[in-house]
Formats: C-alpha cells, sequence, structure tokens
C-alpha cells in the first residue's frame, strides 16, 4: 500500500476495514488473511479439510457419530454420497449390499423407510434415506422414532444417513443433532489443486505409467483453473456450470 497508508500493513483489522470500503468484493479474501495473521492455527481453520478427499472427510465425520447422530448429507452438484458410503462400509469391515439399506424418498415411501429403521436399530444396519427434503413433515415423524430409539438404546453399529437438496422445510432439531455435510469448491487455485488430486487414492498415482501420471497431473490443473474461472461470471464463461468433481473423476475414466 502507498505512502502513509503501509503502516496498515501491521494493523490487519484496520485494513480490512478500508477493504471493506474501496473493495467489497476482496472481503472474504481479506478476512482469511486476518484470520490466518491473528489467530493460533488460523491456517487451519481457513484451510480446514482442502487437501482431504470426500472418503476421508466422511470417515472423520462416522468416528464422530454415534447410533444417536445421524450424518446429513446437504447435496451439491457433483456429489455422490451414496460411493463414499459405500466405501467406507467396506473400509470398516460391512457388507455393503447386505449392511446397508438405501431408500429414496417420494409417494408411498415413508412406511417402508419406517420399517427401515426399525430394522437398522434393532440389528445394527445403516439406513441411508435420499432426497429427504421432498417429505419434509415425515422427517417429524423420524424424530419422534429416534427420540424413541434413544430411549429405548439401539444397536451400537446402527447409522443413519441422509441427503438433501438445500431446502427452507427440513426442521431445525434434526439438524441441529446431526453430523452435517456439503461440498463446497475450496476457495484459491492452490486449494483447488489440493482438493483435485486428493480425489485419487496415492495407488491410483503410484501404479499408473508415468505418461498417464503426467496427463492426470494436468487434468487436475485444468480443473483448478475451470474451478477459479468461474468466479469472473460472464468474463470468465457464457453459461454457468459447476465443474464438479464429478467432472474430474468422469474425465479421469475417460483418460
Amino acid at each position: 500500500m502507498p505512502l502513509d497508508w503501509k503502516r496498515l500493513e501491521q494493523l490487519p483489522f484496520q485494513k480490512m476495514l478500508v477493504t471493506r470500503v474501496l473493495r467489497p468484493d476482496r472481503v472474504t479474501t481479506a478476512l482469511d488473511n486476518f484470520i490466518k495473521r491473528t489467530l493460533p492455527n488460523g491456517k487451519g481453520f481457513v484451510e480446514c479439510d482442502n487437501s482431504l478427499s470426500a472418503e476421508q472427510i466422511l470417515a472423520s465425520s462416522y468416528a464422530d457419530s454415534s447410533s444417536m447422530t445421524p450424518i446429513f448429507f446437504i447435496l451439491s452438484p457433483g456429489a455422490n454420497p451414496i460411493k463414499n458410503v459405500q466405501s467406507l462400509a467396506k473400509s470398516l469391515g460391512f457388507d455393503p449390499a447386505k449392511q446397508l439399506h438405501q431408500v429414496a424418498l417420494g409417494q408411498g415411501q415413508d412406511v417402508i423407510a419406517m420399517n427401515l429403521l426399525e430394522m437398522g436399530h434393532k440389528e445394527g444396519q445403516w439406513i441411508m434415506l435420499q432426497n429427504v427434503h421432498l417429505m419434509p413433515d415425515f422427517l417429524y415423524e423420524v424424530l419422534k422414532k429416534l427420540d424413541a430409539f434413544a430411549v429405548e438404546g439401539s444397536h451400537q453399529t446402527f447409522r443413519l444417513f441422509l441427503s438433501s437438496d438445500p431446502a427452507k422445510d427440513i426442521p431445525i432439531d434434526l439438524l441441529e443433532r446431526s453430523i452435517k455435510l456439503t461440498n463446497e469448491p475450496p476457495a484459491g487455485f492452490k486449494a483447488n489443486m489440493k482438493r483435485a488430486i486428493a480425489m485419487y487414492k496415492k495407488e491410483e498415482f503410484d501404479y499408473r505409467d508415468s505418461k498417464i501420471r503426467t496427463i492426470l497431473f494436468g487434468l487436475c490443473y485444468f480443473h483448478s483453473v475451470m474451478c477459479e474461472r468461474r468466479k469472473f461470471g460472464p468474463k470468465g464463461f457464457n453459461m454457468r456450470y459447476p465443474f464438479s468433481e464429478g467432472d474430474l473423476r468422469d474425465s479421469s475414466i475417460v483418460l
């Protein structure tokens, strides 16, 4: 910063106030810098789980969960929580075909869902209710059922997974008692690059031909550039497109 304004480099909060006046579009970045500089381990708060894959984040959330704590996926373009839950089940020694039961909510599916919850509660199965935003009233019944399970005592391995589009009708009580997961694009090219590479297991890189590894790295680089370019709106692209992890995954399959 020029002239007397250079003193603001030593006053991060005051510098952020000036940024707020002159460049409100850069306040988010300024806030990230402020947190990194002023809070103990501030970098950890800003970057969080940027370098972890979806499966690693889910495994960490599972360790924090219990039979009374549902895991709630807030869906975003390209996210595939079913695949991640299946991978988690395999890694923990569960058989997804026998111990993971899924039902997509819709007309007439509430009875099936309730029966699955009863079975999972007693036998220690994993139950996944998809698209719960389509039947918000039914979720109040699920809450009552979970309260009854808490009194009765559920099997230790019982887990409830829920998936939903962002919706205002989801009961607050259900959200408060759940571990909530969503897939947000990281801020910055470096963070996007870390997230893209974290999608692949180490073996997927190590056992590939060197040319394939090089092209896969280039694909991750290209994907990160695309994600960053979205910020420029019409100057970046003519049409809005998410450039999600699903696109990166499918591109690597073609490769």
